[in-house]
């Protein structure tokens, strides 16, 4: 029994130790505090455990600085406390002009003492702006005053300061001098200036004087009386009107019044403009004349054909704006229409035919476009030629005559068929084999008559008078490019401004490029306007011109190309009359000039390709009339037609269609060109050309004869 208690005993108290003994089950309490020992947090660890602190509270007025217990290993029940101190606040204390006059530093919650101030004149001591008491924050303290003493300012009208005065609290200011404002009563101050309270600024009052405003007609007659206070508007009036004049305003401003006024209207005269026209609408004159009277009329220009009959308006008594037009009767003379005056008459009637159609800086733009397309027109300027040219450039230009086999050749003196041989000795004559790699162009002047032949031979083909190895003629004083010689030496291929091909070189006189250019640019010079004139023994035609030396009412000096006996150029002085056939310079593009050149044409036979001296075809027709002008035309049919922006294909040709195209208008068929010179006085259209129908010549023929279906296009000479 005694061994079995005892036994109890033991399993007891070694039960206590494991309970109560044991590290491994033990848990330390760890207690935070804060300011007045608040319980911040409570945390268990076990022992030698690592923790961590928890974040201080913010206090107001303090700041936290650290916990009493640095990090350490827990092995018991602790307390940690956080130590806290008092925030220090900065008090700034300011004098009436705002420096600072003192500065404390206090710690939060406690009160501070208002320093002394000074005395300031004029103003009263009111107390602090802020409290002292239990401070929680920097503060900037400043002192209140109250103003014992005003400024009282008088001002006049005009904002300008006239008095300005001290006054203390309750007194009365001074009145000033009182400012006086013309064409105003003053009648007080617009502010009350006893007991003065407070600041003042004090300006005048006025009332306005009233001023007598009259209106006055042109004939001095009142229109309207009217009481006008001082700077105030008075109300215009109907304004009075005046016959022939236009009112302007009045003679006096009459805003703003600060008198009495008469006032009085003010006129302009009334103009008006009088635009005195031609027959064809032209300008003659504008002139301005006052209304209701007379205008002197211009003296009217004349119009060739035609008698001034009147002007168009009645000019006793002007009362607007005014276009006025010449009217014409036109003259009875009895004309044949083969006459160029008939259709001068016709013009004249529609048209100022002393007008130029084009000036001579558009005739250059035209010769441009000419020259610019080569392909189409086949011109050059030959002043532009280059100094060289390929082998294959001569060649081709050679050889692009190729109908040799098409026709019959007849010899040209006896006029039988010539044989194969002689055939083949014309093709061989054009020494092919002997054209140099690099051309070395060589130049020269026309100084005859002289045809451009298919090939180096005089011998034609198919017939005489249409001899197919006809291509053109050259003119006296024609530039040329040289490009080759003949085997037999009597031939040289030539570039002309409109044409290649084979020339005689009795024909040629051959001169250096900078002569060929003195020679064609000089731009002082005469110009054949007949149909052909003799000069020292050569066949020279309409169109062609020679640079002019001097001139006199009775004589021309021209240089004149001549060729010397070793075929080289020379100048000789000529010396022409003053006839009329000759022009000092290219004559002025008109309509007349235009039908005057056409009709001296008129007449003449039809020779193709210009073989005869005395005759042409249809395209050189039309080339000698625009060459007098200064135009380089191509010159065959197709190339005329052709040209840039001038040149159109037309079909189906009517009366009424054809009409709207101007006379002077090249109209073609296929391979032939006509000159359309407008509609006779019946209104039927006519056509000049020359044609090999008829008699082959120059003819006038009307255009529903010719038949408009065969037109084909038209080349626009304005």
């Amino acid at each position: 029994m005694k061994k079995i208690s005892l036994l109890i005993i033991a399993i007891l108290f070694l039960s206590l130790i494991g309970c109560t003994g044991s590290t491994s089950n033990q848990k330390n309490k760890v207690l935070f505090l804060g300011l007045d020992d608040k319980l911040i947090s409570t945390i268990y660890v076990d022992d030698n455990e690592n923790f961590e602190y928890p974040k201080a509270p913010s206090v107001e007025g303090y700041e936290f600085v650290e916990w009493d217990l640095k990090l350490f290993q827990v092995t018991k029940d602790t307390t940690i406390r956080a130590i806290y101190k008092k925030n220090i606040y900065k008090v700034n204390f300011y004098d009436f002009n705002n420096n600072i006059i003192k500065t404390e530093e206090v710690e939060y919650g406690q009160n501070l003492e208002y320093p002394e101030l000074s005395i300031i004149d004029g103003y009263e001591f009111n107390g602090w702006d802020k409290e002292v008491t239990n401070i929680t924050s920097n503060l900037d303290v400043k002192p209140i005053y109250k103003k014992t003493k005003f400024n009282v300012k008088f001002y006049d009208d005009n904002g300008t300061l006239i008095n300005e005065q001290e006054i203390s609290y309750g007194k009365n200011a001074i009145e000033p001098d009182i400012p006086l404002k013309e064409g105003y009563t003053f009648i007080g101050w617009d502010k009350e200036i006893n007991n003065i309270t407070s600041d003042l600024e004090v300006r005048p009052i006025y009332n306005k004087t009233k001023f007598s405003v009259k209106f006055y007609n042109d004939n001095d007659t009142i229109i309207s009386e009217q009481e006008i206070s001082y700077g105030e508007n008075a109300i215009e009036p109907d304004t009075p009107l005046k016959q022939g004049y236009t009112f302007v305003g009045w003679d006096k401003e009459f805003n703003n019044v600060t008198s009495n006024l008469e006032v009085r209207p003010r006129y302009e005269a009334i103009y008006y403009n009088v635009t005195f026209i031609d027959k064809y609408g032209e300008i003659i004159e504008t002139k301005s004349v006052q209304a209701y009277t007379k205008i002197e009329a211009p003296k009217a220009p004349v119009v060739d054909f035609h008698t001034f009959d009147k002007w168009s308006e009645n000019l006793d008594e002007v009362t607007e704006d005014l276009t006025v037009q010449a009217i014409y009767k036109k003259n009875t003379e009895t004309y044949d229409i083969n006459n160029v005056n008939y259709w001068l008459r016709e013009m004249a009637s529609k048209y100022d035919i002393n007008k130029p159609l084009l000036e001579n800086d558009k005739i250059n733009s035209f010769n441009d476009l000419v020259v610019s397309d080569y392909s189409k027109t086949k011109v050059v300027d030959v002043t532009k030629e280059p100094i060289t040219r390929t082998y294959s450039y001569v060649y081709g230009l050679i050889t692009n005559y190729s109908n040799i086999n098409k026709y019959t050749i007849y010899n040209e003196t006896s006029g039988s068929a010539i044989s194969s041989t002689e055939k083949t000795n014309i093709l061989n004559n054009r020494n092919l084999d002997n054209i140099s790699d690099t051309v070395n162009v060589k130049f020269g002047i026309i100084t005859d008559f002289a045809w451009v032949r298919s090939y180096p031979t005089n011998h034609y083909s198919s017939n005489y008078s249409m001899d197919r190895f006809q291509e053109t003629s050259l003119n006296v004083g024609e530039g040329v490019a040289i490009y080759h010689e003949s085997l037999d030496g009597n031939w040289y291929f030539v570039q002309a401004q409109n044409y290649n091909g084979w020339v005689e070189k009795e024909n040629i006189a051959t001169c250096s490029k900078e002569e060929l250019d003195k020679f064609l640019k000089n731009e002082n010079r005469l110009v054949v306007i007949s149909d052909y004139q003799i000069i020292e023994t050569a066949y020279v035609r309409m169109g062609q011109s020679f640079p002019l030396i001097e001139s006199n009412e009775t004589n021309h000096k021209v240089s004149f190309p001549i060729r010397n006996s070793s075929g080289v150029l020379e100048l000789k002085e000529v010396t022409l009359a003053n006839n009329g056939n000759y022009s000092k310079g290219y004559l002025e593009y008109t309509y007349k000039n235009v039908f005057l050149q056409a009709f001296k044409l008129l007449g003449i036979d039809y020779s193709w390709g210009d073989k005869n001296t005395d005759g042409r075809d249809c395209s050189s027709t039309m080339n000698a009339i625009y060459t007098c002008f200064g135009f380089m035309m191509p010159r065959n049919t197709s190339n005329q037609r052709s040209v840039p922006t001038y040149g159109g294909s037309v079909s189906g040709l009517t009366t009424t269609s054809l009409q709207k195209y101007k006379p002077g208008t090249m109209i073609f068929t296929s391979g032939h060109v006509m000159l359309y010179i407008g509609e006779n006085a019946s209104g039927t259209s006519y056509l000049l050309h020359n044609t090999t129908s008829g008699s082959g010549a120059c003819i006038l023929q009307s255009f529903a004869s010719y038949g408009g279906s065969k037109m084909i296009g038209v080349l626009k000479m304005q």
